[in-house]
């Protein structure tokens, strides 16, 4: 069953979607520039290197993400689907890792903040994903052509 387009919907869920790449640009790079991450001593220049790259990756696709949800030019069922994509490619896998064997949401002596014994970069790994997912279902819902802006 079709849903009837709806304007509202349709700002609310890009509106959504905006939000998930804003934050996937600006969280990794707010948490992870600095001592903790890429100037860690203790960390291998190498690892610091893949952390380096991460950073820019997602900048740079979450960037180009927040232009083609905007752009009047662009195909909005591709747009949609990269502009979920991203932020779930990124941060649900925060969701699982905890779960392979060796592996620390803590890197002492940086240790996260929790909420309920929960660490704030899972639930924030969630409540992004969620938003992402939320604003691509309300998107997809109102019932616009793929190429309508």
């Amino acid at each position: 069953m079709k849903v009837a387009p709806s304007p509202v919907g349709r700002e609310a869920g890009r509106g959504l979607l905006t939000l998930a790449n804003v934050i996937t640009v600006v969280a990794p790079v707010a948490a992870d520039w600095n001592d903790s991450h890429i100037f860690n001593r203790r960390w291998p220049s190498h690892a610091r290197f893949h952390g380096a790259v991460a950073l820019a990756m997602t900048s740079t696709l979450a960037g180009l993400n927040l232009w083609s949800l905007w752009s009047p030019s662009t195909d909005r069922r591709t747009s949609r689907l990269f502009a979920v994509a991203v932020p779930v490619g990124y941060w649900a896998p925060f969701l699982v890792a905890p779960l392979v064997r060796g592996t620390g949401v803590d890197d002492p002596p940086h240790p996260i903040p929790r909420v309920g014994g929960v660490p704030t970069s899972l639930l924030g790994a969630a409540a992004t994903t969620l938003t992402a997912v939320a604003g691509w279902l309300l998107d997809r819902r109102t019932g616009h052509p793929a190429t309508s802006a």
